[in-house]
């Protein structure tokens, strides 16, 4: 006699995988490597060249936190000649396409030991949304107090020129710096250029040139070289080096920038 068969019970029936992964040390530096570059991006004022600024402003009400790390060394004294730069900077979005920033400067070398270099104050203000004129145009003005407060007031003035060919970017800025009421002891113009191409949302690579002329102690010449800017959604940072051409009768020197940027 055949004994009937127990009636399957599918809509009841529960399975349960679990996947337990495991990894071991050889693979973590990498995997935390791959973890970085998928990372998305930072949302705010993120940087990627060494003197040009991109067209970006703090979204409204987001404030960040900047560091920046400038060496400049002439080629004549080497790093022992070096005059380094500091900058602590809070950056605050006023609107999306207005923003407003305070820098406190520090410096030492030339002969000089670390001090207290002076203030700086800045703003930006983009006239466009983004991609939404044939080239993205950002109005920026600086005025910085030195910390000698027997030196003029210094004032600097950029035209940012921006647009994207899809992950490529080419950027360039049109700069005028014065001590303020004393343009015969200090001016200078300076035009940057450059590139970005984003490997991913987290990872841009560039190269960039530039040029500064005039008269004041910052050294004349023209400049050309890479940098690199790697972000998640909170932190983000840049560096890169830009190496003096000889050309003509210009001072030789290198430059290196870094930058750390903090959502807050």
């Amino acid at each position: 006699m055949l004994r009937p068969r127990p009636r399957r019970r599918a809509a009841k029936l529960r399975m349960r995988i679990r996947i337990k992964i495991r990894i071991h040390g050889d693979w973590a530096p990498a995997l935390a490597a791959l973890a970085l570059v998928l990372a998305p991006a930072a949302r705010a004022d993120r940087r990627s060249f060494i003197r040009a600024y991109e067209y970006a402003t703090q979204p409204q009400g987001n404030l960040e936190f900047e560091l920046w790390n400038d060496v400049l060394a002439p080629t004549s004294g080497g790093f022992d000649a070096a005059v380094v730069e500091q900058r602590v900077e809070l950056e605050y979005g006023l609107t999306d396409h207005w923003d407003l920033a305070l820098y406190h400067v520090f410096a030492q070398g030339g002969g000089e030991a670390f001090h207290f270099d002076g203030w700086r104050a800045e703003t930006r203000y983009r006239l466009a949304e983004k991609r939404q004129w044939p080239v993205d145009l950002m109005l920026y003005f600086e005025l910085e107090r030195p910390a000698d407060f027997s030196a003029p007031f210094e004032t600097e003035e950029k035209l940012i020129f921006e647009r994207d060919f899809g992950r490529l970017g080419l950027a360039a800025n049109l700069v005028a710096e014065q001590s303020f009421l004393h343009a015969g002891d200090h001016h200078q113009w300076e035009i940057d250029a450059g590139a970005r191409y984003e490997i991913s949302p987290a990872l841009r690579v560039v190269l960039e040139g530039w040029t500064i002329q005039g008269t004041g102690a910052e050294p004349r010449g023209w400049f050309v070289g890479p940098s690199l800017s790697v972000a998640t959604a909170k932190i983000w940072i840049q560096v890169g080096a830009g190496i003096g051409l000889r050309l003509g009768n210009t001072d030789s020197s290198a430059e290196i920038r870094s930058v750390l940027g903090f959502n807050l």
